[in-house]
């Protein structure tokens, strides 16, 4: 499997105009992925003395339909599955309908089960992150 994850953050978009402290950030992950049973997709695990607020995650299959996708929070090396769409079809956006939270250590996945070699998976996911107040 072969993942490129493109950063588009930008230290200099706040949300302090919001009434929130934090950097905005939108991120595309492309994979070209191999036959594997569930092809799971990490985004990059958030460091310490951060949080994040993930507020859209949308996925596409941009080759072929598959049998299911899942979409959560890896913590201490346990996935925890958080939303789920059955029977996804090829070339169409899946999204997300609530903010996912992620604190310090844990990281994103996606979770596709049903893909066949050479699919061409995109993720889209937008969000923002904080300096932890201890």
């Amino acid at each position: 499997m072969e993942q490129v994850i493109e950063l588009l953050a930008n230290p200099n978009w706040s949300l302090i105009a919001l009434g929130r402290h934090g950097n905005l950030f939108r991120r595309r992950i492309t994979v070209n992925s191999a036959a594997e049973a569930p092809l799971n997709i990490d985004d990059i695990q958030i460091k310490s003395g951060y949080m994040a607020a993930i507020t859209r995650i949308s996925v596409e299959n941009e080759t072929s339909d598959y049998d299911r996708l899942r979409i959560g929070v890896v913590s201490a090396n346990t996935f925890y599955p958080l939303e789920e769409d059955q029977n996804p079809n090829a070339i169409t956006l899946y999204w997300t309908s609530a903010d996912f939270y992620l604190g310090e250590g844990e990281n994103l996945r996606l979770e596709l089960t049903g893909t066949t070699a050479a699919d061409r998976i995109c993720v889209y996911i937008e969000g923002y992150t904080a300096r932890v107040i201890s």
